[in-house]
């Protein structure tokens, strides 16, 4: 059995990330591993001066104790360590931060968006590079966004953030996609649109990076989220740990070295197409933020400003369902959400969706899903 230390923060999801594919590699290969809780910029603990054991994986910023066991003999791996290599610097191990840039562009060019935004860090290297990704990948295909990075970390304040994302974000166009480099960043945005009254995702779709759970669950639109597999660096990071404590040294490894995104999480913040009828993103708008059992195409479409037919015809037009079709499809999908997140009674979801009986949001969910609503949560294991 082979002992490590693995000195990573855990308040962020990366680093609970990174300490799980750490983990991984450690139960296939026989590691007892040694870590505990602790903040991003915290000092390596005291208790890591008496280590004994074989190897030591670390992000912490202040090193005294594994340079120390280092000169001892010790297989340290610095995942803030850097190395050349022909396009220059670079982290020994790192996520592929275009790449990852890169599908939020595809994403987005796939809802049918022509106009695009990027809001993130100046003076982070992991911001910049996603965003080189995102704009090369628009490049290509003809299109130039919108940029807007916040100030220096010495100038900045959540009044300064707050301030240039809202002065920034009431500036697009609408409809538009704004790629954000961090969840953070992504569940500020959102509120952000808020406060200006623009509405997610109808006019600002927004999409962020880290499939963070605490920014998702959150924000006031659950966010969408690249998964850039933080697990699978852990885990790659687990196994050049393990090639330096057979004796080799970090220039002799061949290991993989850039891990590319897992894929996206598509949640509410993105998951409409790209519409560019105004009357339309009014008319979907309103099916999300109000209780839609309630709602009628009639009174739909006096809010939306237009006849009933014109309003047909327009949400046909854009997305090839009618008014109807998308106030069922609104239903049916709020019943699912509280079936398989809640264990309220029926006659309590009708309530909170706006249907008069209990028995008419069966009939619907049954007309719609081939299922009763009770077959439907036996099927979620809810």
């Amino acid at each position: 059995m082979r002992h490590v230390a693995v000195i990573v923060e855990t308040s962020t999801q990366y680093g609970r990330n990174l300490i799980r594919g750490i983990a991984r590699y450690g139960r296939l290969h026989d590691w007892q591993i040694h870590f505990e809780y602790r903040g991003k910029s915290t000092a390596e603990p005291d208790w890591l001066a008496d280590f004994k054991g074989d190897g030591v994986i670390t992000t912490s910023p202040d090193q005294c104790h594994s340079r120390a066991l280092k000169e001892q003999g010790v297989a340290v791996f610095d995942l803030q360590s850097t190395m050349l290599d022909p396009a220059g610097e670079h982290l020994i191990v790192d996520s592929d931060h275009r790449a990852v840039g890169r599908m939020a562009a595809d994403h987005f060019i796939e809802k049918g968006h022509r106009h695009f935004a990027f809001l993130g860090y100046s003076d982070h290297n992991v911001s910049r590079e996603r965003e080189i990704g995102f704009t090369e990948a628009l490049a290509a295909r003809g299109h130039k966004p919108h940029c807007h990075h916040t100030p220096e970390r010495k100038a900045r304040s959540f009044e300064s953030l707050q301030k240039g994302d809202l002065s920034f974000i009431e500036s697009l166009p609408k409809p538009c996609a704004l790629f954000c480099c961090w969840d953070e960043v992504a569940f500020r945005a959102v509120q952000s649109a808020i406060e200006l009254q623009i509405a997610v995702p109808e006019d600002l779709a927004v999409l962020g990076v880290d499939n963070d759970p605490v920014f998702s669950s959150t924000s006031r639109i659950p966010l969408s989220s690249i998964d850039p597999d933080i697990i699978r660096m852990g885990f790659l990071a687990a196994s050049w740990l393990a090639e330096l404590m057979s004796g080799k040294e970090l220039q002799q490894i061949k290991l993989e070295r850039l891990v590319p995104p897992k894929g996206l999480v598509i949640r509410q913040s993105t998951a409409l197409d790209a519409i560019e009828d105004p009357v339309v993103r009014r008319f979907l708008e309103l099916l999300r933020q109000q209780r839609p059992g309630l709602l009628s195409i009639e009174e739909l479409s006096r809010d939306c400003h237009v006849s009933r037919r014109l309003l047909e015809q327009r949400v046909k037009a854009a997305t090839g369902k009618t008014p109807r079709q998308l106030l069922s499809q609104t239903l049916v999908e709020g019943i699912q959400r509280f079936l398989s997140q809640t264990d309220y009674t029926l006659a309590h979801i009708a309530d909170l969706l706006g249907f008069e009986h209990a028995e008419r949001l069966s009939h619907l969910f049954r007309r719609q899903t081939g299922k009763t609503p009770g077959e439907y949560r036996k099927s979620t294991g809810a």
